[in-house]
């Protein structure tokens, strides 16, 4: 919890997503298991949803994650790590 709340809107998010993976797992296709609304994701990371979601795009443009509808999919986990750090 400290370590969340001592961090950046964007080391949140990136710490979010791995956390999701490491608990909840993900499919066979990569994507996330548990599946968040981005108002709930926002809500976890201590944002507002407009910023969740531009972070979100961000990552996706940046080739770290992958959007499908609701489906949140892992692509690069290293980058998403030293961005959580």
């Amino acid at each position: 919890m400290v370590s969340l709340a001592q961090k950046n809107v964007k080391e949140r998010l990136a710490e979010t997503l791995l956390y999701l993976e490491d608990n909840f797992g993900s499919h066979p296709d990569g994507s996330l298991h548990i599946q968040l609304s981005r108002e709930e994701l926002a809500g976890m990371i201590g944002t507002a949803t407009e910023s969740c979601i531009r972070l979100l795009s961000e990552f996706n443009k940046a080739g770290y994650i992958e959007l499908t509808g609701k489906k949140i999919t892992i692509v690069d986990k290293a980058k998403l790590k030293r961005i959580s750090e």
